[in-house]
Parts: structure tokens; C-alpha cells; sequence
């Protein structure tokens, strides 16, 4: 375990793998489950692993994270009221190509907002290699027919979606300024934040839209959000932007769908069309060029 968390490239693929079940469970059950209710439940069943995991550590971090209250305020903010909450309230009214290409806009939303704050550049070789993974996914999405662009429209679906994006490229690009303490130790105080944060909308959602229903796709949809899909990503995302930099690190929205489509094809029955074999290339070639120098981050 200890080799694994050093080597960014594995972690990017497990957190690809993880994110691309939680887009499946999320459109899955956005009928039965109420948005905010997936997200808050999802969150306080984690909490008590990463503390469990960072038990060892709290004490000593404390004081650290204290000192740096502000980006740690922030973080937690975007990463654990805002992102998931929006993505499961636009997963009500919006169609899932909208949503998948606002998605797969992320990666260059952080490259262009890390050259505007921190004037970092990309060499042109990474450049072709991002619009390359874009092009990958935007052929899975519109599953080769490229003349469905012209019907894409936006709706408020996609505007929450537009904005969960948008706070995960700033999540990003300012993940290096978090405290330095133990991984688990700034997810356990990053779920505390968020979740109190995020607790009045859940409790306004409870009382007065809809409760999160006491039956089995609640317990084993927010089970699985909250080890897999909160636990093994979010450790395993933060780890990849500290060892490769938030540009590279953002190539994993690439990946999810790549991995999202051979899970609708396992486990949805989906068959296996030219256009996933054409778009899963241009993907991993998207991937490699963009990642094969080194780049300052």
C-alpha cells in the first residue's frame, strides 16, 4: 500500500475506476433517492472511516489544520458540500450527454485556470494530448454521431452540472495550498466542515421535499458511494495532484468514462459498438501524450 500511494499513474486509473461507479449509482437511483439526502448520507457514512484510518494522526494535525483554517474551510466547501450535491441535482432533469460532456470539459477548465492564477504553462505536445482525450470522449458520448452536437441545448440540469465542474477545477488547481497533514487526517476534517455546512439543506430537503427512503437501493447505493466512491477516490485523487500536478491530475475525468462505458457494457448489458473501441483510443493516446514529459506544477 505504502508503494501504491507513491505512484501517480496507478491512483489516477483506481480513482478513474472509482468516479465511473459513482456516475452509474448516481443516474441509477436519481428517482428514488433525494439529491442532497445521497449526498449528506454518503458523506457521514465515510466520516467515521477517515477517522478511523486517521485516528492516529488527529492529534498531531490538529493544530496544523487549525493554523490554516481558511483553504481547509474552503476545500471542504467545494469538495464536500458543493461538488456531488450539485451533480445529483442536475442528474434529475438533465439528459446524461449534456452531463457527461460538461464533465469532460474539466480537465481544460484547470489547465486554463492554472495558467491564470498561477501562470502555469503546458508544452504543446500535452495541449494535442488534452484535446485528443476530449475528442475520445466526445465520441463515446454522441456515440459516433457527430451531428448530435447541433442538438445540445443547455437546461438547469446542466447548469448544476456546470457548476459542480467548475468547483472541482478549483478544487484542484488549489489542492497543493492544503494543510500538511496526514491525507486521512485533512479528509476527516474536510467531511466535518462539509457535512455541517451541508447539513440545514439536507435537514430543509428531509422536512420539507422528501426524505431519503428506508429501503435496500438507499442502504446499498449510499454504501457504495461512501467506501468506494469517497474513501479509496478522494484518497487516491488527492495523492495523484500532489505527485503529478493539477493539469495531469485532471486527465482522470478522461479515464472515467472511458471506464464508465465498459461498466454500462458488464454490468447494463450494453453492447460493445466501434465507436467505444475509437473513443477508448483517442482516450488512452489523449493520456499518454499529455502526460509523458515532465511538466513544473
Amino acid at each position: 500500500m505504502r508503494w501504491l500511494m507513491n505512484q501517480g499513474y496507478p491512483l489516477m486509473v483506481i480513482t478513474a475506476l472509482t468516479w465511473s461507479g459513482n456516475a452509474v449509482v448516481g443516474r441509477g437511483v436519481a428517482e428514488l433517492v433525494p439529491p442532497i439526502g445521497l449526498a449528506f448520507w454518503r458523506w457521514a457514512i465515510a466520516l467515521p472511516i477517515f477517522i478511523a484510518i486517521a485516528w492516529p494522526y488527529l492529534r498531531r494535525d490538529l493544530p496544523v489544520a487549525l493554523a490554516n483554517l481558511p483553504i481547509l474551510v474552503f476545500l471542504s466547501v467545494i469538495s464536500v458540500s458543493v461538488y456531488n450535491t450539485f451533480v445529483y441535482i442536475g442528474l434529475n432533469t438533465t439528459f446524461a450527454v449534456n452531463a457527461m460532456l460538461i464533465h469532460t470539459g474539466r480537465p481544460v477548465v484547470i489547465v486554463l485556470l492554472s495558467y491564470l492564477i498561477y501562470r502555469r504553462k503546458i508544452s504543446a505536445l500535452q495541449g494535442i494530448g488534452l484535446v485528443t482525450g476530449l475528442l475520445g470522449t466526445a465520441a463515446i458520448i454522441l456515440r459516433g454521431e457527430w451531428n448530435l452536437l447541433a442538438g445540445i441545448s443547455l437546461n438547469q440540469g446542466d447548469l448544476w452540472i456546470a457548476a459542480a465542474s467548475f468547483g472541482w477545477a478549483l478544487y484542484t488547481v488549489f489542492l497543493h495550498k492544503r494543510p500538511q497533514i496526514h491525507q486521512a487526517s485533512m479528509m476527516a476534517f474536510a467531511v466535518v466542515i462539509g457535512l455541517a455546512i451541508l447539513l440545514p439543506f439536507y435537514l430543509w430537503e428531509a422536512f420539507l421535499v422528501r426524505a431519503v427512503p428506508m429501503a435496500p437501493v438507499s442502504f446499498w447505493s449510499i454504501g457504495y458511494l461512501a467506501v468506494i466512491c469517497t474513501v479509496v477516490a478522494y484518497l487516491t485523487y488527492n495523492r495523484t495532484v500532489e505527485l503529478l500536478g493539477a493539469n495531469r491530475a485532471g486527465l482522470t475525468s478522461y479515464l472515467v468514462l472511458l471506464f464508465g462505458a465498459i461498466l454500462a457494457i458488464i454490468f447494463l448489458g450494453e453492447e460493445l459498438a466501434a465507436y467505444h473501441g475509437v473513443g477508448g483510443a483517442l482516450i488512452l493516446a489523449g493520456t499518454y501524450l499529455a502526460t509523458r514529459q515532465k511538466q513544473k506544477n
